[in-house]
């Protein structure tokens, strides 16, 4: 990852005026430790940012990468995935990297495979087309099945984590929807796992569409969905 240009970035987007003198000033202390390669000072920096209520909204774009660079990488699917920032390539990079850090293949290879169509720059492109090569050769010695398995139990292992939680289902459906052998119980199981871990996640968007399919099927989980679709925020 190119650092130096990343940093640039996040100082020019910092030095831009903010409402709050002093979220600003520990906004810029944090961009530059991070610059400086101090990832725990930046840390310290970006989360009294997080805690102010001038914010900027665009926070994801520093604290996920500084989050990445420390080796946090469900800590930083969870800011990115919740930021209400508009996308940005760079910061796009980091949640691929932290997908598969976290090994959440599918997902990385599905942010950087989108990103590769977005124009990234010779460097950025080669990194993401070596995570796509990667994930693609991990998947064809790997036994479906087995994978699978690892998926269900990591989700179920992250429920304290509702978000990340949401993401390891997810990551299940993806790795489910490839399986050549189908089992149609295990695949709406785990569609209902996923629609709750959103629900229980505040993830109104992505629970809906998945629990009005659910109701609508009239399966074994359909009235436990319409009861949750029902009890959703608007």
């Amino acid at each position: 990852m190119r650092i130096a240009a990343i940093a640039c970035v996040m100082i020019a987007l910092g030095a831009s005026a903010r409402a709050d003198d002093v979220t600003n000033r520990h906004l810029l202390a944090g961009v530059r430790a991070f610059k400086a390669h101090d990832y725990e000072t930046a840390l310290v920096e970006l989360r009294v940012v997080q805690r102010s209520p001038e914010a900027p909204s665009d926070l994801a774009f520093y604290l996920g990468p500084t989050l990445v660079k420390l080796g946090r990488d469900r800590e930083a699917i969870d800011v990115f995935v919740t930021s209400k920032a508009p996308a940005d390539a760079l910061a796009d990079f980091f949640l691929g990297e932290a997908y598969y850090h976290a090994k959440l293949y599918r997902k990385a290879r599905g942010v950087f495979a989108q990103l590769r169509t977005r124009g990234l720059g010779p460097a950025l492109d080669e990194a993401a087309a070596r995570y796509v090569a990667a994930v693609d050769n991990a998947y064809e010695m790997t036994s479906g099945d087995a994978l699978i398995d690892a998926y269900l139990a990591l989700a179920r292992e992250a429920a304290g984590d509702a978000v990340f939680a949401a993401e390891a289902w997810d990551e299940a459906r993806l790795v489910d929807a490839l399986a050549t052998k189908k089992d149609p119980a295990r695949t709406d199981d785990i569609g209902w796992q996923l629609a709750r871990a959103y629900a229980a996640a505040g993830d109104a968007a992505h629970a809906r569409p998945l629990l009005e399919a659910i109701a609508q099927a009239g399966g074994a989980h359909a009235a436990d969905a319409a009861s949750m679709l029902a009890s959703l925020p608007p």
